[in-house]
């Protein structure tokens, strides 16, 4: 079947599945936020959901370095390649939350999905508001719950890691005393090339789970030291599985 045709399909499948699950979600929501403060239950929702998304025949899952996780909550970092990198994360076998643009908050039914989740707001260039970004991550790490942040701040336009990380992941590992657990993820700009809206199949999505570093380690180590180090370490890594979009 041609790519045009199984992407039309795909796109409607989306587009009746998301709105119909989202009032599961509710639902599920509802009956379980007075005692689930994690949203754990939610989380596990979700997972569901993304596996839907994933699930075109084709559509291939390569998840490495799982076994490097040890159960501890984590800032989790990644580079930002496309919004299918929130679903793909989902991967990854904790309870987490995401630090989210506040725009998102008013996307439709995305929002309402962010909003019950409980996942935390940040107003890009806001002093007041990354302070209490880091302030609600704090007590989510102490409650045993993971955060995770794409420190590049926003996406890719080209495929290629933007040149630097910003500093809010980093203090919010120092701030909180936990590990940080670096991750790559690779082919969700690949899948259309971000310009235009036929989708690739077959095609394949890497997570590669690197080692993760300790909160000793982290709590020794200067801001901005401990920010290039992270962001040297993921390109590296991403270059190793893209060596040709480095090479230009």
């Amino acid at each position: 079947m041609p790519s045009r045709t199984l992407s039309l399909l795909y796109y409607t499948v989306m587009l009746v599945f998301t709105p119909v699950y989202s009032i599961i979600f509710a639902l599920v929501f509802l009956l379980t936020v007075a005692f689930d403060r994690q949203r754990v239950i939610l989380h596990h929702a979700s997972r569901f959901w993304t596996r839907v998304i994933f699930f075109p025949t084709g559509w291939k899952m390569r998840v490495e370095g799982m076994e490097q996780i040890e159960k501890k909550p984590y800032v989790v970092i990644v580079n930002h390649q496309s919004m299918f990198d929130i679903p793909l994360m989902y991967r990854l076998p904790f309870n987490f939350k995401w630090v989210s643009k506040r725009a998102v908050y008013k996307w439709p039914i995305f929002g309402m999905v962010l909003w019950m989740h409980g996942d935390i707001a940040v107003e890009r260039g806001a002093a007041t508001s990354a302070k209490k970004m880091i302030g609600k991550a704090k007590q989510y790490l102490n409650a045993g719950t993971s955060v995770v942040i794409f420190p590049e701040g926003t996406r890719t336009d080209d495929g290629r890691m933007l040149p630097r990380f910003k500093e809010g992941a980093f203090l919010m590992a120092k701030t909180a005393g936990v590990g940080i657990l670096p991750c790559v993820s690779e082919g969700t700009f690949s899948l259309n090339n971000c310009n235009t809206w036929k989708l690739k199949f077959p095609h394949t999505f890497t997570v590669k789970v690197l080692p993760p570093v300790s909160a000793e380690r982290i709590a020794q180590t200067d801001l901005k030291t401990l920010t290039a180090e992270m962001y040297s370490l993921i390109r590296s890594e991403h270059e190793k599985l893209r060596p040709e979009l480095y090479a230009k």
